[in-house]
């Protein structure tokens, strides 16, 4: 009789890096609320490899600020024949299924993901996550933007604020991180600025660990920094 597949009774057991989804949005604002998403990507691996990639543009009812384009280099002719938001985060939740999400600031990314979820009535869902900005501040001085610490990791970035590269950085960055002190210990932890106090949400399932002397110059828990 063959071996039965391995079904992990108890989750949080799993090892961290067997299932895992990096994430990046670029918006048009700084929180779910009052912003909408306008680029989507996931890079999904498995105990250490890419298994697929969701990336795509999302269409966007009313003006793109200006603002956005020049950070961004996205234009409201670019978003005129992307996909439609719906489609877009349902996809999206379904390539994430049951992985642990990362993100560089994942409060900001589940910010939106959440708020998009329960604007469009696509179901309640929690998911585990790994925010590499607490790693980072557990293990590095300020400042620890993306471009900051793939320097300081050896990780090319070939272009900021833009989702694809942002993602695959910080897949990458998740992967220096455990190989220089496991990561099995970070799901679902935060670690906040106290510059900034405790924001007004949280990441379901998020614990907050105690903060380290922290920089002026580290970033509020609302930006992509």
């Amino acid at each position: 009789m063959p071996d039965a597949p391995f079904l992990p009774l108890f989750p949080d057991l799993t090892p961290i890096l067997s299932n895992v989804t990096a994430l990046d949005f670029e918006t048009t604002g700084v929180s779910g609320s009052k912003g909408r998403v306008i680029e989507i990507a996931a890079v999904k691996s498995a105990h250490g490899k890419i298994t697929g990639r969701f990336h795509t543009l999302v269409q966007l009812k009313g003006e793109l600020p200006r603002k956005i384009t020049e950070l961004t280099g996205i234009t409201q002719e670019d978003l005129a024949n992307a996909m439609d938001e719906r489609t877009a985060f349902s996809i999206l939740k379904e390539f994430i299924g049951d992985s642990t999400v990362v993100a560089h600031n994942a409060p900001f990314d589940l910010g939106f993901l959440y708020s998009t979820y329960r604007r469009l009535k696509l179901g309640p869902v929690q998911h585990p996550f790994i925010d590499t900005l607490s790693v980072c501040r557990l293990r590095q001085p300020s400042p620890r933007s993306l471009p900051d610490m793939c320097k300081a990791y050896g990780i090319p970035l070939t272009r900021w604020h833009c989702a694809l590269p942002d993602a695959t950085a910080t897949w990458q960055l998740l992967h220096r991180l455990h190989e220089e002190s496991p990561l099995d210990n970070m799901r679902n932890k935060l670690v906040l600025n106290p510059k900034y106090g405790t924001p007004y949400w949280l990441p379901p399932l998020a614990e907050l660990l105690p903060t380290p002397n922290a920089s002026v110059q580290d970033a509020p828990i609302n930006s992509k920094d």
